[in-house]
Formats: structure tokens, C-alpha cells, sequence
């Protein structure tokens, strides 16, 4: 008669431990190469100047083209977005509430929208995203390729120097947007 087979000692639960440590540190380092702030090849260069119109969003009496040369001295935050973007609506909400921190601080906010499309839709498209600062159109693209820009949202910092301090394509982490609108006022 044949002895029945021993079973092996439990050493499965150490190794399914460390496989859940290192599959978690994975997913870890992923993020967070995803949501690195240096998504630019502008990083500390100087910010490709712009002049786009107001296509949404203008304040009554206020300009219907912005030049980001004529704003040295003050930090510009420029919001890359499509309106079939998602990923962009939820940017939104984070932008809106930093423009109004911000706000006293002469920080400036621009979405710039990427999409060849008429004044029309991009204005709904505005409005759909609750959007509180002005849309500038960069209809053909010209912008969008200036700045690299190759995934949206990308939100970039320009400096007081017209230096580009900060970019982050997806949607932001408030707290890390703050502290880079905050280092660049500094």
C-alpha cells in the first residue's frame, strides 16, 4: 500500500504577501510617472509666446486677444483642452477653484481650447465645463505645437520670468498645481 502524498509546507502566503507589495509599489510608480510635473521639453526654457483670441469666457471690457509676452511679470497658467476631452471637464473644477485663489495674487488663468472648431461650439463646450476664466482658441494648432503639447488636459506654469516652470498632462493634483503656482510667485 502507497502512503499518501505529504502535503508541502504553507509557504504560499509570504509569497502571495510580497507579490501584493510589489505589484502595489508597480501601480505606485506608475502614477506617479504619470502624473510627473515635468511633462515638457520647455521645462526652464523660455515659454513659446502666443496671441490668441478670447473665444469664451471674456470679461466685459477686458481683451479680445491675449499676448503672453505683454504679461511679463506674472504667472500665467495655461490649460490645454478639447471639448470630447473627459479627462479635461475634471480638470476643470481643480483650475476654477486655484483661479480664484489665485486671483489676488494677479496669477493669470487661460484655457486654451486645441480643436478646429467654430466659435459656436467651443463657447457651449465652455459653458458645458463651467469653465470661470477665458478660453483662448488655438484653432489651428499652431500653440498646441509650440508647446509640445502631445496629451490633454496639459496644464502649464509660465513664470514672473517667462520661464516655463511647471507642466503636467492629465488631470492635476490640486495640491500639487497650488505648490507650483505658489514656487512661481516666489
Amino acid at each position: 500500500m502507497t502512503e499518501p502524498a505529504k502535503s508541502a509546507p504553507a509557504k504560499s502566503k509570504p509569497r502571495r504577501w510580497i507579490h501584493w507589495l510589489v505589484t502595489a509599489m508597480v501601480f505606485v510608480a506608475a502614477y506617479a510617472w504619470m502624473t510627473r510635473g515635468n511633462a515638457s521639453p520647455l521645462m526652464g526654457e523660455p515659454a513659446p509666446d502666443l496671441t490668441l483670441a478670447v473665444a469664451a469666457g471674456a470679461e466685459p471690457g477686458g481683451p479680445t486677444k491675449v499676448t503672453l509676452s505683454d504679461m511679463g511679470g506674472q504667472v500665467v497658467v495655461l490649460d490645454f483642452w478639447a471639448s470630447w476631452c473627459g479627462a479635461c471637464r475634471r480638470a476643470t473644477p481643480i483650475l476654477n477653484d486655484l483661479n480664484q485663489e489665485f486671483a489676488e495674487q494677479g496669477v493669470a488663468f487661460y484655457a486654451v481650447n486645441v480643436e478646429p472648431i467654430d466659435r459656436q461650439r467651443l463657447q457651449a463646450a465652455h459653458a458645458a465645463f463651467g469653465t470661470q476664466f477665458p478660453t483662448l482658441h488655438d484653432r489651428a494648432g499652431t500653440v498646441q505645437r509650440r508647446y509640445a503639447i502631445q496629451s490633454l488636459p496639459t496644464v502649464i506654469i509660465v513664470g514672473q520670468d517667462g520661464l516655463v516652470r511647471w507642466a503636467s498632462t492629465g488631470v492635476p493634483s490640486k495640491m500639487r498645481l497650488r505648490g507650483a503656482i505658489s514656487k512661481a510667485l516666489n
